[in-house]
């Protein structure tokens, strides 16, 4: 099982704990790039954080839709704390 820490806006690659595979699969995805995961049993959709200033990788990830929402309900009740985590690949 993986976890990740519910501390911000976006879901950053420092902040998964139990899976590198995860970490690496968001590091090498292109800005704009979405992935499927399951967070707290929510399925939703995952789209990689736009490049910073002069090219600088912004290694991180935020929810949309649904799961925006429900990122956002998490962040407010857990603040600090952790949350389960799951690629959906089907």
């Amino acid at each position: 099982m993986s976890f990740v820490q519910v501390r911000d806006h976006a879901l950053w690659l420092e902040d998964i704990h139990g899976n590198a595979a995860l970490q690496q699969r968001i590091r090498e995805m292109r800005e704009g790039e979405r992935i499927e995961l399951r967070v707290e049993g929510v399925r939703g959709t995952w789209r990689r954080l736009k490049d910073g200033a002069g090219g600088r990788s912004s290694p991180g990830i935020k929810a949309e839709g649904h799961a925006q929402s429900k990122w956002h309900e998490l962040r407010n009740e857990r603040r600090g704390g952790l949350a389960t985590v799951e690629v959906c690949d089907s």
